[in-house]
């Protein structure tokens, strides 16, 4: 995070009216100026791929009844960006690439999956965020997905997404955040609803991207998995510093 000390200028002013012949005298201060020297900003941090792979939540972190999997959702088994849609975004400059995925043995638990992209420096980092904020900034807010097939007999049930993107504060990242809800027909299961929270995070060579999604019924709200997937958030950016 870019962090300068304020300019202070001090100065004072004194306004002293005699009598006199009606005359009225102005005196002030002629004391300099006090000034302070901004601060340079603090250098970019570069973390080795063998640190960010350590830092990186395990499945305890996540919830105590998730395992790791083979990756499944799309754009993890590319080695890719997730983004609306289950869509995919390439990462561009060769960055070292680790995803996981973890998912729940229970019918509507807890899901996460993350990747994490390091580069030889911050310049390609900040490039590749540039155009991952790009295009999930310009996701359609509404789209239906029909039916598709899927690698081992799976089949994609056709489906309605919402999408909502926002730029997020968060301390020391450049951070986006998309909240997407996935309306199935009732008829496939009276729990037709996912929730997913994509948090697209960047700092220094890093850019971090994890996606915490769960299966509710139609009237659940997306509130709680929203805070879930922040509280990981903050869990994971705390092993960054």
């Amino acid at each position: 995070m870019d962090l300068r000390t304020p300019l202070a200028l001090l100065a004072a002013g004194v306004l002293l009216a005699g009598c006199g012949g009606g005359g009225h005298k102005t005196a002030k201060s002629a004391g300099p100026s006090a000034r302070t020297t901004p601060a340079s900003p603090s250098p970019a941090p570069s973390y080795a791929p063998g640190r960010v792979a350590a830092a990186l939540l395990s499945t305890r972190d996540v919830d105590p009844h998730v395992a790791e999997q083979p990756l499944s959702t799309p754009a993890l088994k590319e080695h890719a960006v997730p983004s609306c849609s289950l869509s995919a975004i390439k990462p561009s400059g060769g960055p070292e690439v680790k995803a996981r995925e973890f998912n729940t043995s229970r019918y509507g638990g807890a899901n996460f999956g993350q990747i994490a992209l390091t580069y030889p420096d911050a310049a390609a980092a900040s490039a590749m965020f540039a155009t991952v904020h790009a295009k999930v900034t310009k996701c359609p807010a509404k789209k239906h997905v029909p039916q598709k097939t899927l690698s081992g007999d799976r089949v994609a049930l056709a489906h309605d997404d919402t999408w909502r993107a926002s730029d997020e504060t968060t301390p020391g990242w450049s951070h986006v955040r998309g909240v997407e809800k996935s309306l199935f027909s009732p008829s496939s299961s009276v729990i037709n609803v996912i929730y997913r929270v994509y948090d697209y995070v960047s700092r220094g060579n890093v850019v971090l991207v994890s996606m915490y999604w769960e299966r509710v019924g139609p009237k659940d709200s997306g509130d709680p998995i929203a805070k879930k997937a922040t509280a990981l958030l903050t869990k994971q950016l705390g092993r960054l510093p």
